[in-house]
Order: C-alpha cells, then sequence, then structure tokens
C-alpha cells in the first residue's frame, strides 16, 4: 500500500520536531512522540546526483537535495529540478520515488516553487 504521507515526530514534552523518527528525543530524551505531516515549503541546502544505482532503477541517475523545511525540520528528497541551485525555494509533495518488485515506493519529491 502506498502511503501518501511522510511524518515527523513532534515530542509531546519538549516539542522539538525530528526528521526522521528517534526512538528519543535529541533535546530531551523524551520518548512519547506525534506524528507531524512533513509538508509546504523550503530552501534547497544541497544536493547531488547519484549514477551508481540499484538495478531494478530505470533512470539513469537521480537528483537528491536536503532541504530545510519552514516547518523545522530537514529532509531528504528526490529533487525535480532541472538545474537545482542551493538556495532555491521548493515545496515538497509525497509521490513514487522508484518501483522495486512491482511495488510502488513513495518519498519525498521536491519541486521549484
Amino acid at each position: 500500500m502506498a502511503r501518501d504521507v511522510v511524518e515527523a515526530a513532534k515530542c509531546k514534552n519538549c516539542g522539538r520536531l525530528s526528521y526522521p523518527t528517534h526512538f528519543y528525543c535529541p533535546a530531551c530524551r523524551g520518548t512519547g512522540f506525534e506524528p507531524v505531516p512533513v509538508a509546504g515549503e523550503g530552501k534547497l541546502l544541497t544536493w547531488t546526483r547519484a549514477y551508481a544505482l540499484p538495478l531494478d532503477f530505470s533512470d539513469l541517475y537521480i537528483t537528491l537535495g536536503i532541504v530545510e523545511m519552514d516547518m523545522g525540520v530537514r529532509a531528504t528528497g528526490r529533487l525535480e529540478i532541472a538545474e537545482p541551485r542551493i538556495g532555491a525555494r521548493v515545496r515538497a509533495r509525497v509521490g513514487k520515488v522508484r518501483e522495486t518488485a512491482g511495488k510502488d515506493i513513495t518519498g519525498l519529491i521536491f519541486t521549484e516553487v
């Protein structure tokens, strides 16, 4: 089943957002979390192109970026931008990032605003 949301974790003790989810809050070591959708816009911090991909990838390469989301977390995802620029404003959505063994794998996809 494909997921239509990617979630960060909000610590119930101190309110810090973490992505990906941790067993303990990095700020207060709390263990209670509530899910928060990773959504909206952010700023592209860095990016790279990966050419050495698993055999089941049909792409020649993929472009990945790390984005500082306005909501307060950093997230890695696939960039759908022809010429990425550090500092560019991007919008996150969840979509198919690859297919393996006949199943869609979903994740974050960033497009320029």
